[in-house]
């Protein structure tokens, strides 16, 4: 036994030398490979920071991966998070564009979630020319589709698995009738909303919601939260961000979660499962950056990107807290096997469960076994009682025949006569009933038997018994809702209240097809007038139902779509008044419906008409009932939801309906709605005046950019009837040539010379100020046109002076960021100059910050036709905006115009020095500076001294008529107006 013992040792001791030698030689070899190899360089951008809850397990899965094939990993975060705006990702870009030019190039760029990935796709060709990025996280699989395009981008998405949570969700709460989905207008809230809307797609017994924490404060968020009832499963998704812009963190959001709500609360991402939250499905964030970190390894081997397959699978797990299982008691036979369960201590007789297991089985055997014999004993017992008796009752009804034989064959005789009789009968019915697609039956009073004529199998389709109980047969062909009305009918009758039974009802269906009959009957009175029989007729009126119901339906439907018609809508409308019930009415107008029907004729405009009809009632749902009201009109009605935040919700769900494209003979359509919301009896309970603040509702939104949503107000009838009549005005102005332009001189700081003028559009006939009447003009499309006569009128001017003998000066034009929509202004322009032999380098074009708001791509060629062209460019009430500094960066512009507010602001200090480096700083760009507004001597002065090229204001000269500027042309105002 010792030598055993110490044989076994020595083994041991060998065979510890023999592994520690082969990985000593395996270290030494990767050593030497290293040494002669470079070392690669990998850069991981993240969306978020390194806090954030998702961020390590990334880390660790690249790490896991790359740290043995002693791959360098560094990490840039974009913190999108905490703040997302336009300037913080300008100044990542600048950030991230020093360290690329300062450092050496990277093999490799991984880029984590969606902002990550768009940032990548915006500035690969600038940043990341012919270097491989690999995507991972990715919740908007359109993005990552987009992506897998490029040849130089392959990746994996992120898939929630939102099916799987909901589908356990309903398994913990079976009554559930809806799915609540807690989500914000962040990039990761956008791919979330995405998702959310596809598995809704999978469930046709739940109702699927969004609550958008980005459409509220989080305090009003909070107090939404306590409303979520029993009946509502909650999905936590997302919710860093509310509508001013605040970001929280998890750890905030979780908070406020568990302190509002009374609900168990699903999640689909780590983060908050034992501290507030159930859990659900989670993915698994460090298998998901290790296969990113493979694919790179694999492109480091020598594999080409093409050939490499964007990953659609994602890792999960479930885990749930046992402590909220056990709260909202919930069954554990229903948590799926292999679930990670916080919180859930192990009894001792956990370890012994398999054995107890097996003893309970098999004594459940035993039992199972005992009870059979028992209650099979019993039976034969039972069985055998039954026969004997059975044999005895058998005997004596034997007895009982064998004497009736005699009186039963005298019966039959008399019995075949009658027969003889009846079958005359039969004849003379057959030719009358078979005419008439009837049958005739009888109801005998005393035994409730009634007898049908075999032809009415017929009318029913299918096999019929002539003589059985009238109940039965009540039951087996009258459908259920009309039999205790038939049933009351012949009480009637049989009470004398009635003349005959008459009345119509249907069957029961056969094969899916609903038919009717119509029933009438009278009594047969015996020899002492007394009623033991009601005899009458089954009349099949099918046909004649079918007529009614379609003229019924014809009536109350849009023959069109299908849905319901305005009559059948102000029905329902009223009757719900008429109760006393709340609700509410939504009116629902195309956008720019017109332009199909102009463009591709009504035909077509009619099938999307069908289609928009097919996803509006895909929608509803009990609450929400659907009608056309005619033309590109629709009228929705929500019964008993007037909460401000309830009707959004209904809203938005329109909205997100169609933002996938109606596709119809290869041509895609954008559909659009204007919606105008009022809600009954707060706004009022009469019918007519409902439809009217819809209406009303719904213009203000068509008036103010459209595709949106608005509740009605009182005073959005005087805005109307406002807006209305200034359209009315400024029509009547482009008809009758109501427009003049006065001109402001623009004057050199430093010599006192008029250097230009600005073009400043008045009304002749009306003292209306120019900021009431450009806004209404620039809403109804109006700009476009008063925006060409503005050009012509100021070329054409500057024309006539040069025929006068005046020396051309600059003259500016303001241009409305509305104009964009005028695809030929440019062109336009050139064909004036061409016109009237002006040179374009005479006009200035002056835009607004808000501009760039409109379209960004549009605007940048917009911008770059004027400059090539030859037109100067102006940036008008510089200041205002947050954003000034930054769009110098980017546009090219010639000039500034400092706002009136700003030269207010910072002139009026005793120190002038913010205004003088605000000079420096527009002439370091090479710009022009000129300030507007300027009224006083002193703040002159104080601009001349701190080098402003230009000076215009009242301090000159008001705007003036053309024949004013010519008195002063030539004047040198300083001399003119110096103190």
């Amino acid at each position: 036994m010792i030598n055993e013992k110490r044989r076994n040792k020595y083994l041991l001791l060998f065979l510890s030398f023999i592994i520690s030698f082969t990985i000593l030689l395996f270290f030494f070899s990767k050593g030497s490979v290293y040494a002669k190899e470079d070392h690669k360089k990998v850069l991981f951008i993240s969306s978020y920071s390194e806090s954030f809850i998702t961020v390590p397990d990334q880390i660790i899965g690249l790490k896991s991966v790359f740290d043995p094939e002693k791959v360098t990993l560094e990490i840039e975060y974009m913190d999108t998070k905490k703040i997302s705006t336009k300037e913080s990702l300008a100044n990542f870009y600048i950030s991230l564009k020093y360290k690329l030019n300062n450092t050496s190039a990277y093999d490799a760029i991984i880029v984590g979630d969606d902002a990550a990935l768009q940032f990548a796709m915006d500035y690969q060709e600038e940043l990341f020319s012919t270097i491989p990025i690999i995507f991972f996280g990715i919740n908007d699989l359109e993005r990552a589709k987009i992506a897998d395009v490029n040849p130089y981008l392959v990746g994996s998405v992120e898939q929630t698995s939102l099916v799987e949570t909901i589908e356990i969700a309903h398994r913990f709460n079976p009554h559930a009738k809806k799915v609540v989905a807690i989500t914000d207008n962040t990039l990761t809230g956008e791919g979330d909303r995405k998702q959310f809307k596809e598995a809704g797609e999978q469930f046709d017994n739940l109702d699927f919601d969004l609550l958008n924490v980005s459409d509220y404060t989080f305090q009003e968020f909070s107090t939404m939260l306590e409303s979520v009832d029993e009946e509502t499963i909650l999905l936590f998704l997302n919710m860093s961000q509310d509508n001013t812009g605040l970001n929280i963190n998890l750890d905030e959001q979780i908070s406020i979660l568990k302190s509002h709500t009374n609900v168990p609360i699903y999640r689909v991402s780590v983060g908050g499962v034992g501290d507030g939250l159930i859990g659900g499905k989670m993915i698994n964030y460090e298998e998901l950056g290790a296969n990113a970190a493979n694919m790179v390894m694999d492109i480091f081997s020598g594999t080409s990107i093409a050939s490499i397959n964007m990953m659609e699978e994602t890792p999960y797990y479930y885990i749930f807290d046992y402590d909220l299982i056990k709260k909202y008691d919930i069954n554990e036979k229903l948590i799926p096997k292999g679930s990670i369960l916080i919180n859930k201590n192990i009894h001792p007789l956990e370890k012994y469960k398999k054995y107890l297991v097996g003893i309970g089985i098999i004594m459940a055997v035993l039992i199972l076994v005992s009870l059979i014999l028992i209650i099979d004993n019993f039976k034969r017992r039972k069985i055998q009682k039954e026969l004997r008796e059975s044999n005895e009752e058998l005997t004596s009804i034997y007895e009982e025949l064998t004497a009736s034989e005699e009186e039963l064959k005298m019966q039959y005789d008399t019995m075949e006569q009658h027969a003889k009789e009846v079958n005359a009968l039969y004849q003379k019915y057959d030719i009358a009933i078979q005419s008439t697609d009837s049958a005739v039956w009888e109801l005998n009073l005393e035994t409730l038997e009634i007898e049908i004529s075999e032809n009415f199998s017929m009318i029913v389709n299918k096999p019929i018994q002539t003589n059985e109980n009238v109940h039965k047969m009540i039951e087996n062909f009258i459908h259920p809702e009309y039999r205790e009305g038939l049933i009351c009918e012949m009480r009637r009758y049989i009470n004398k209240e009635i003349i005959e039974i008459n009345i119509e009802v249907p069957m029961n269906m056969v094969d899916g097809l609903q038919s009717w009959i119509l029933i009438r009957g009278k009594g047969i009175l015996d020899i002492h007038k007394e009623m033991k029989k009601i005899s009458g007729i089954f009349l099949d009126i099918t046909k004649k139902k079918e007529q009614e119901e379609f003229i019924n339906y014809s009536a109350c439907h849009d023959f069109l779509t299908g849905l319901p018609n305005r009559m059948k809508f102000m029905d329902m409308l009223s009757s719900k008044l008429s109760l006393g019930e709340t609700g509410s009415v939504l009116l629902l107008d195309i956008d720019n419906f017109k332009s199909i029907n102009d463009t591709l004729g009504h035909v077509y405009g009619d099938e999307v008409l069908k289609k928009i009809a097919e996803r509006l009632d895909k929608i509803c749902n009990r609450n929400m009932f659907v009608a056309r009201l005619g033309g590109d009109e629709f009228l929705i009605l929500l019964l008993g939801i007037t909460e401000f935040h309830e009707v959004s919700l209904y809203a938005n769900r329109i909205k997100d309906a169609f933002v996938e494209v109606i596709s119809l003979q290869g041509i895609e359509n954008y559909i659009t709605f204007s919606m105008g919301i009022t809600r009954y009896p707060m706004d009022t309970d009469n019918i007519i005046q409902l439809i009217m603040n819809a209406d009303t509702a719904m213009y203000a939104v068509k008036n103010n950019d459209k595709n949106n949503y608005v509740f009605y107000r009182e005073d959005m009838k005087d805005q109307l009837k406002f807006k209305i009549e200034m359209e009315s005005l400024l029509r009547e102005a482009m008809k009758d040539d109501g427009f003049t332009l006065q001109y402001q001189p623009q004057i050199d700081t430093f010599t006192g010379n008029i250097i230009g003028f600005e073009a400043l559009l008045r009304l002749k006939k009306h003292s209306i100020s120019p900021a009431v009447f450009i806004p209404i003009a620039e809403e109804t499309g109006h700009i476009i046109e008063i925006g060409r006569w503005v050009a012509k009128e100021v070329i054409s001017q500057i024309a006539k002076l040069k025929e006068k003998g005046f020396q051309e000066k600059m003259f500016a034009i303001n241009y409305s960021s509305k104009q964009l929509r005028d695809i030929g202004y440019v062109d336009y322009l050139k064909e004036l100059l061409e016109e009237y032999k002006v040179e374009s380098k005479y006009i200035e074009i002056e835009i607004t910050e808000s501009i760039l708001l409109e379209n960004n791509t549009k605007t940048l060629e917009f911008l770059h036709d004027l400059k090539g062209a030859g037109f100067q460019i102006a940036l008008d009430d510089f200041g205002t905006g947050y954003s000034s500094l930054n769009y110098l960066t980017y546009i090219t512009v010639d000039k500034i115009k400092l706002d009136k507010s700003i030269n207010d602001k910072f002139l009026d200090l005793a120190d002038t020095k913010v205004m003088d480096s605000l000079i420096s700083l527009a002439h370091s760009l090479n710009l022009k500076i000129t300030a507007e507004g300027i009224e006083e001597w002193d703040k002159f002065m104080k601009l001349r001294y701190g080098g402003c090229d230009f000076i215009q204001g009242f301090l000159f000269s008001k705007p003036l008529c053309i024949g004013e500027i010519e008195k002063i042309y030539n004047t040198n105002l300083m001399e003119k107006m110096r103190p």
